[in-house]
């Protein structure tokens, strides 16, 4: 109780000093809601936009390579990259050797570039605001796949959460006039493999903390490789063909935007995660889900029936329960280690690369708690915004609940160009 009192006369005496102090910490806490607002706001329109902009380009400018419109965001970003890193203005940390890139880096991209492909591929066979409904099933997938890894325990509360999304999926595509198999096949398809390529960077990157620039200067020749590799299979006979890739060459500005927005989506996805937190971001992504219907009824004439907006308000409260679930076990996992820590470890001490996707965060440094440094799968992909939650970051973090941004956020990289969602 002395000591209480002793720092309430610290903030009242001192010359006012006190009084700067904590107009300071308020002057920084208005700085970090701006910064926060601004971000969401920035990724909102960014990468709604993105997304309206590649169904403009593969229908009504006739342009139906979606594997090649896919490829043009990674190959930009490493262009930025690559420039960067030329120029002096980013320093790789790390050196990497051919034959590590080649173990480490080559499996990420060949994931990478099926969730892209595939992602692009759905605007072919479904409407713009039937795939924005059906982007809240991921987590069922994301389920499935880190119960068969044997990296999750199937909870009743999970279970439910998972059945509820089921029901409002059913009751929304038996009233979808564009409905396609094929369609849900490749949605499912690029879920998984997103998937998968948290696995990678959770189990191969655990204990590398790549920035965002040199995370990027590595990934994307793989993510490019690989999509060059679907060009040449399923794309690249009629690509060849003057009457279609002269419409490039006659109206670029199209091609040039995307890709250059694809490489804004990134930036402005790791920013809301940094700031927000991967829980904010999840229902962030939702709204925008909900913003894209709109626009897509409006601008593409898609037709939205009572029915399926009945299925989509069911997938959406199976969605928030799921992810109020996995945030519950996410904080008590977290206070138990630190616990664990205070009784018997060094304090703040997370573990370096857990050993599975189920502990702590993957890129040794502190303990924090931080939800987007623990294992990206474990918490559940993003929204569509896939690999929106980075992949090697570590260092010491920030809670969601935590509104106060004083502790320095983990550079996390986020390699996943959502413009492909």
């Amino acid at each position: 109780m002395r000591r209480s009192g002793a720092s309430a006369a610290s903030v009242e005496d001192g010359d006012g000093k006190g009084t700067k102090r904590v107009r300071s910490e308020a002057d920084v806490r208005w700085m970090y809601y701006a910064k926060a607002l601004t971000y969401l706001l920035a990724w909102s329109l960014v990468s709604g936009l993105i997304i309206i902009l590649n169904n403009w380009i593969l229908h009504y400018d006739h342009f139906p390579f979606p594997i090649t419109l896919s490829a043009s965001g990674p190959l930009f970003s490493w262009l930025v990259a690559a420039t960067l890193v030329a120029t002096g203005h980013t320093k790789l940390e790390r050196r990497m050797t051919f034959g590590l890139w080649l173990r480490n880096i080559f499996p990420i991209g060949f994931f990478t570039a099926i969730t892209y492909a595939t992602g692009n591929e759905l605007y072919m066979f479904l409407s713009v605001s039937f795939i924005q409904m059906m982007k809240s099933l991921s987590p069922i997938v994301v389920l499935f796949l880190l119960v068969l890894f044997r990296l999750d325990v199937l909870t009743r509360e999970k279970l439910a959460g998972v059945l509820i999304m089921s029901v409002g999926m059913i009751i929304a595509c038996f009233d979808e006039p564009t409905f396609s198999m094929w369609g849900i096949a490749l949605m499912v398809v690029g879920e998984a493999a997103e998937a998968m390529r948290m696995v990678f960077f959770q189990h191969l990157l655990g204990q590398q903390q790549f920035g965002l620039i040199e995370g990027l200067f590595y990934t994307c020749p793989a993510n490019f490789f690989f999509l060059c590799i679907g060009i040449a299979v399923f794309e690249e006979k009629s690509l060849t063909e003057p009457e279609n890739y002269g419409r490039v060459v006659n109206n670029p500005l199209p091609y040039v935007v995307v890709s250059c927005m694809g490489f804004g989506v990134i930036l402005t996805t790791l920013g809301v995660i940094q700031t927000c937190g991967s829980l904010t971001f999840k229902a962030a992504g939702q709204v925008r889900n909900v913003g894209i219907v709109f626009v897509s009824i409006v601008m593409f004439g898609d037709v939205v029936t009572a029915q399926q907006a009945c299925g989509y308000a069911i997938n959406l409260i199976g969605f928030f329960m799921y992810q109020y679930v996995k945030s519950r076990e996410d904080l008590a996992a977290l206070e138990a280690k630190r616990v664990e820590a205070m009784g018997g470890g060094e304090p703040g001490g997370g573990e370096s690369g857990g050993a599975s996707a189920g502990e702590g965060g993957g890129g040794g440094g502190g303990g924090g708690d931080d939800d987007d440094t623990r294992p990206l799968l474990r918490g559940g992909a993003g929204d569509d915004d896939y690999g929106s939650g980075g992949g090697a970051g570590g260092g010491a973090g920030r809670s969601d609940a935590d509104s106060t941004p004083l502790r320095r956020m983990p550079s996390t990289p986020v390699f996943s160009n959502v413009a492909h969602r």
